[in-house]
């Protein structure tokens, strides 16, 4: 009989975390990092087996539920939804790639961790068996609680041109402690070097494979969640925390103005200002969390069914991801501004949340203006060029 969780046991796990999640987050931001203990909390709930392969131990699930459970976590504690967001979602990757890789990463622990940053700011040369790279890349969230990293770069006169993603294990890369910033605080997105270090070419992943579903994984994780487009299950990642987050925020702002009065006089919760603030957020929540599914189930249908997946249906979905964050990040800070005076101080949740809600937005991947253009383009028959679609 298997011990696999089904998906609602996995998120009843997350929501009875929430309150030890909530205590901890101060730690995390003082840390800079999320603490081991809750990586490890995670590790035994197995949230980071949820997408991973099934020959190393994983669930192979919908990645609607792995995101389920990011949105649970984010709602306590944005900075630890977002590592186990942005850090989980490599177990997925890998499984995309070559089974020597994923060998190479999981023969002797099937819970070794990969933390990322895709920006193509490397140097390649290529060599026999491989490549050698030397490079800095900045923003790798969760990297000290990870035992490999994903670094971006160009291979040197290949067409077309894409970025491709370096995996590299601890004993080449350094961690440069330089994440002083003033949201994500928690995330421990510090800065990884590399310098004259050889990878040999199974441990490489195109993302032009990842949008073309052509990964070398693919040979023995027949699961038909690894024939989804890398993007689009990599897109999530850096959105769907945000999605939790507003929950978060929703919460906070219900506590704490539901018996207080603005300037002595009108209780707070009467304000229609205020309840259309919480309206408001409640509805994009909702809005994108079943969004989230849709894709996700819609997607899955056109893989079972063997039909190719529209582009245009791929592009708006892409952009869903981006455009989550953007109409989060105004609802709550809507939310703040209905707050009064008094939510400017630290450790008023709703102003910690808005100062995280930057920090998503921020990301590369939750730029929506260009996403939106693309589904645009698409509508009207123009090629999708987006490689994360």
């Amino acid at each position: 009989m298997s011990d696999q969780p089904s998906p609602a046991e996995l998120l009843q796990r997350a929501i009875d975390m929430q309150p030890m999640l909530r205590e901890r987050a101060s730690a995390n931001r003082e840390a800079r990092q999320v603490l081991p203990e809750t990586i490890e909390a995670f590790h035994d709930a197995g949230f980071f087996k949820i997408i991973q392969p099934a020959a190393f131990g994983g669930y192979e699930m919908n990645p609607k539920h792995f995101y389920d459970v990011v949105f649970e976590v984010a709602r306590a504690c944005p900075a630890s939804g977002w590592v186990l967001s942005v850090v989980g979602v490599h177990s997925y990757e890998l499984g995309l790639m070559d089974p020597q890789a994923q060998q190479d990463v999981w023969g002797e622990d099937n819970r070794a961790l990969i933390s990322s940053s895709y920006a193509p700011k490397s140097k390649v040369e290529v060599v026999d068996g491989g490549y050698k790279v030397s490079g800095k890349w900045g923003f790798s969230s969760g990297s000290d609680n990870c035992q490999w990293f994903f670094g971006g770069g160009i291979i040197p006169d290949q067409e077309p041109i894409t970025i491709t993603a370096f995996m590299f294990p601890r004993s080449d890369y350094e961690i440069i402690d330089d994440w002083h910033v003033t949201g994500l605080q928690g995330s421990g997105s510090k800065s990884i070097l590399v310098e004259d270090a050889f990878v040999p070419s199974h441990r490489t992943h195109s993302m032009l494979d990842g949008f073309l579903c052509q990964g070398k994984g693919l040979a023995t994780n027949t699961n038909d969640i690894f024939k989804l487009p890398f993007g689009q299950v990599f897109g999530r990642a850096v959105s769907m925390p945000s999605v939790g987050a507003t929950q978060g925020a929703l919460d906070a702002y219900r506590e704490y103005n539901t018996n207080r009065y603005s300037a002595g006089i009108q209780k707070v919760s009467d304000n229609p200002a205020a309840q259309v603030a919480g309206s408001e957020a409640a509805s994009v929540i909702r809005t994108y969390r079943l969004k989230m599914h849709y894709a996700y189930d819609t997607l899955l249908g056109y893989i079972a069914r063997g039909e190719e997946m529209p582009a245009e249906l791929r592009t708006e979905f892409r952009s869903d991801q981006a455009r989550a964050v953007s109409d989060c990040m105004t609802v709550v800070q809507n939310l703040l501004n209905n707050s009064g005076g008094s939510a400017l101080y630290q450790g008023n949740t709703v102003n910690a949340i808005f100062q995280d809600m930057q920090a998503f937005r921020q990301h590369a991947a939750n730029q929506s203006d260009a996403t939106v253009k693309n589904h645009g383009s698409t509508l009207f028959g123009v090629e999708n060029m987006d490689t994360m679609s």
